[in-house]
């Protein structure tokens, strides 16, 4: 089998399991999975623009604006006019949005940890490193 074809199907399957797991977590947070991964983005971030969020989450910028309204509406976020460039709109955690995206953000710890722990030990600083790799990349870094 080509490098690309094990490289794209190993990709699917981690994918479709990280899927799952997001997912789950999101339950924790009782926001959807795109909100969940909205939240630790803001979380991460601190201010973020709803461009630049809709770039990272890899969706339109109304449909980002969609995604912020739900969580605006539940209290989880605020939107204002941007410091820097009054066109753009500014996005922060509430109190409550942090302690939502934080309640994610454990969950999501603790099912990565289950899955780390059924790696064998000798294969997991191999495994971290090689995911390091990958995220820079995929990051554009």
């Amino acid at each position: 089998m080509a490098d690309t074809e094990r490289f794209a199907r190993a990709v699917q399957v981690v994918a479709r399991g990280l899927g799952r797991i997001s997912r789950e977590r999101a339950r924790a947070g009782d926001v959807t999975a795109q909100q969940a991964e909205t939240l630790q983005l803001i979380l991460e971030r601190g201010a973020v623009s709803t461009s630049t969020l809709a770039v990272m989450l890899g969706i339109d910028p109304s449909t980002a604006s969609r995604n912020l309204s739900g969580l605006e509406r539940a209290g989880l976020i605020t939107r204002k006019k941007g410091t820097d460039d009054g066109r753009q709109t500014d996005v922060r955690l509430t109190p409550r949005g942090k302690r939502a995206a934080d309640a994610v953000n454990e969950e999501s710890i603790q099912a990565l940890g289950l899955v780390l722990e059924k790696l064998p030990r000798a294969e997991r600083g191999r495994v971290l490193d090689a995911l390091d790799v990958l995220a820079r990349t995929l990051e554009g870094r």
